[in-house]
């Protein structure tokens, strides 16, 4: 005969008192802490909002500090477009620096390897048997 190890025995013997506790309903609010209501000293009538006593007059706009003015942002310089040159040295207007040393040609789409040259980028150009 096996035995029972004996956690196992207590687990099932605590099983329907974990059970029960889990169905039992939740107190009610007002048992775990007092209700106080409001007095209704005055009935309020209409939208009309209660004044409070102690409450200070609106500040009027005079006695409000103004505001700075806001300063404009420095327009930054556009940064200049460095002209892109093709293999033999003549403008290319349809190639465009995509990054450090590379450039897209859009009428292809293909991107080239570039060299600086001068003011502006030179396309390398591809080795031979490359196309």
């Amino acid at each position: 005969m096996t035995r029972i190890p004996l956690w196992f025995a207590s687990l099932l013997l605590a099983a329907p008192l974990l059970a029960q506790a889990q169905l039992r309903q939740p107190p009610p609010p007002t048992e775990t802490r007092p209700v106080t209501l409001p007095s209704q000293s005055t009935p309020v009538t209409g939208n009309a909002r209660p004044q409070r006593e102690d409450a200070d007059p609106p500040a009027r706009t005079e006695d409000r500090p103004k505001p700075k003015p806001r300063s404009k942002p420095i327009a930054q310089p556009r940064a200049t477009v460095r002209p892109i040159y093709d293999s033999k040295g003549q403008p290319a207007p349809h190639m465009r620096q995509t990054s450090p040393g590379r450039v897209i040609d859009t009428r292809t789409n293909r991107y080239y390897d570039t060299v600086p040259s001068g003011v502006g980028q030179q396309v390398v150009p591809p080795p031979a048997g490359s196309r």
